[in-house]
């Protein structure tokens, strides 16, 4: 049972609004009273799920899933009751009430140690808009002017002004509204100085543009320079509340344009988006100096039904770079058409802020709504520059569209097979056809040659394999020794983030206590509650500390998921090199340099040999299955 009093539960069920907690899980559509989308709990195609924003309740009439906002959260997170109440009180800015227990006193500790970083962030937003319309903020003004951004705009997107001095933030967040000196450091604000005592501002004579949550906090900082010093643009360090690969700048003033135009679109720099919000294109958010990571593009993508996502990159080459890094993290959803992934240039290689100063709105949005899919675009950029009547040119623009191609799936993999065929013919018909039947043979073979892992979804592969095998290292205390010996052995690592940060833990932990590797529960626990201080943390992991009902019928025999998870960790590399060594043989190949093609063939057929022998492993027989007795947990 919950140790929240009763009152204080029913006072975070009227306070939390079940339509905008499940908005952001869920993309919704108004139908009558209620709103509908596609179920979060099961495999849904069609609109199963409603929310009932009168009744305060969901309900999925294909899997059955319903109840309230507490039930939702506590399902969608993996998280106790207590804790989704918790959850939700955070949201809300609810105070829990005098906690029980020293789980709950660290939960509390936590939770206002982020309530006050959130305070302190707050109040330097407040600083820096004030300095923005004081005397020192004159200079930043006229900057404002000069990009014709308005007063509203302002307003609406909190800019301010850091001034030039070293210790202005200082003054007034410490020696007038008596902050912590640490808990501005924490934050970003501060810096301490690396030589003698004391702490500088961060940001100094720089415009500042307040990076937002979802619900609209600011949790960190962009600050353009004024003059020229550099980087033109300095962002706030990683942070508690501050994780530039999970932010997206914009997105809380853009979830409702977003979803109401059913399309995003993501740009390059903070002020295109404000420029684009201000010309009323209010779908418009940016990536934060980085390629676009996963994180970012699932949060994008629960707004939009369509999943329409619109790149606009700048047309020179940091642009041009910019654009392939985002292409690649979305490819493999865009090829299996769970993203309609298009990507936008503008005319003469100008930004959008650049192209709204000289056009209106409305010519941008025509460009929007032309804007060509990925793989259009990626053929125009193989095509551009190249002359294809010289041999060379005409060669490797040939390999280099036989490679692409060869990633689709039949349907699509036919449509441009012909478009491209026509490309490269520049309109002579029966040249055309020939090339056609040259591009089906290339590119069948391309793929023939290619271990059929490569074609697989190998991310959602390698992390549930990589997820199992920390599952069974945590639950299943006699394979521990086997599986850190091997991961030694072999030299495997860990690719996704919270899977490295777990196993980093876990290893510190083992090298303080040696004796948890071989005590099942103890290791779980001291586990557990290293996690509950940290709510991002204890959100990320959670699946892999608390088993449902559904993995543990996955791990029933440890021994036969152990081979294949590791088998497939290393499948992961071994396809790289392979990739590696094949990147390099077309490229002798088409350099005319038979010698060292055959070479990097040799390499090429040594990682297909053991990538053959892995994807064996991997694979579960009914034998395997028969010949193995199922497992008991913390066995």
């Amino acid at each position: 049972m919950s140790s929240l009093p009763p009152d204080f539960i029913q006072l975070v069920r009227q306070k939390a609004d079940i339509v905008e907690v499940v908005a952001e899980k869920v993309v919704l559509r108004k139908q009558g009273k209620n709103f509908v989308g596609l179920c979060p709990f099961h495999n849904d195609h069609k609109p199963s799920f409603q929310v009932s924003p009168s009744k305060q309740i969901y309900k999925c009439f294909a899997c059955g899933a319903g109840g309230d906002v507490i039930r939702f959260i506590s399902q969608t997170e993996h998280l106790s009751f207590a804790d989704a109440v918790r959850r939700l009180a955070q949201r809300y800015h609810l105070p829990l009430p005098e906690p029980k227990g020293s789980l709950s006193q660290d939960y509390e500790r936590q939770l206002s140690h982020r309530e006050k970083l959130l305070e302190i962030l707050a109040l330097a937003a407040d600083f820096y808009r004030h300095a923005l319309r004081s005397q020192v903020g004159s200079a930043a003004r006229e900057y404002l002017h000069s990009r014709r951004l308005s007063e509203e705009t302002w307003q609406k997107f909190q800019i301010g002004f850091a001034p030039p001095g070293w210790q202005s933030l200082y003054e007034y967040l410490v020696n007038q509204k008596g902050q912590p000196v640490k808990l501005l450091e924490e934050a970003g604000l501060l810096v301490p100085r690396q030589q003698g005592s004391g702490h500088y501002d961060r940001f100094r004579n720089r415009i500042m543009l307040p990076i937002f949550d979802p619900q609209g906090r600011v949790i960190g900082f962009a600050g353009r320079a004024l003059g020229e010093e550099q980087p033109k643009y300095l962002n706030s360090p990683e942070t508690e509340l501050f994780n530039k690969s999970q932010v997206v700048y914009g997105l809380n003033f853009a979830r409702e344009a977003i979803a109401k135009a059913d399309q995003v679109l993501v740009v390059e720099g903070y002020f295109d988006v404000i420029a684009l919000h201000q010309a009323g294109i209010a779908y418009a958010v940016a990536a934060m100096g980085t390629a676009l990571t996963p994180q970012q593009v699932k949060a994008l993508l629960r707004y939009t039904q369509s999943k329409r996502l619109i790149l606009n990159f700048d047309a020179d080459p940091a642009g041009f770079n910019a654009a392939n890094r985002a292409i690649a993290a979305i490819e493999e959803q865009a090829r299996r058409g769970e993203i309609e992934l298009r990507i936008l240039t503008l005319p003469a290689g100008k930004d959008a802020d650049e192209f709204l100063r000289q056009h209106p709105a409305s010519q941008l949005e025509a460009l929007l709504a032309q804007a060509p899919l990925w793989l259009d675009w990626r053929i125009e950029q193989v095509l551009a520059g190249r002359d294809l009547s010289q041999a060379a040119d005409f060669q490797q623009a040939y390999q280099a569209l036989v490679h692409l191609l060869a990633g689709l799936g039949g349907q699509w993999r036919s449509l441009y097979i012909h478009k491209v065929a026509e490309l490269l013919s520049r309109g002579n018909a029966r040249l055309s056809r020939d090339l056609e039947e040259d591009l089906r043979r290339a590119v069948r073979q391309h793929r023939w040659a290619q271990p059929q892992q490569l074609s697989a979804n190998k991310g959602s592969k390698l992390l549930q394999a990589e997820s199992h095998l920390l599952q069974i290292f945590l639950h299943f205390a006699e394979y521990r020794r086997e599986i850190r010996h091997t991961l030694l052995e072999r030299e495997l690592q860990f690719s996704f983030r919270p899977h490295r940060e777990l196993w980093q833990r876990i290893l510190e932990l083992l090298a303080a206590q040696p004796e948890l590797e071989e005590q099942g529960e103890a290791l779980l626990t001291a586990l557990r509650t290293l996690c509950a201080q940290d709510d991002e943390l204890n959100e990320r992991l959670s699946h892999l500390l608390w088993l449902d009902e559904t993995t543990r019928i996955a791990l029933m025999r440890p021994q036969l998921v152990v081979r294949a998870a590791l088998a497939n960790m290393e499948l992961e590399i071994r396809q790289k090199r392979y990739r590696y060594w094949t990147q390099l043989w077309d490229q002798a190949f088409s350099e005319g340099n038979t010698a060292l093609a055959a070479q990097y063939q040799a390499s090429i057929q040594q990682e297909y040999q053991a990538i053959r022998a892995l994807q064996r492993q991997v694979q579960l027989s009914l034998e395997d299955l028969l010949e193995t007795p199922p497992a008991e947990e913390g066995s």
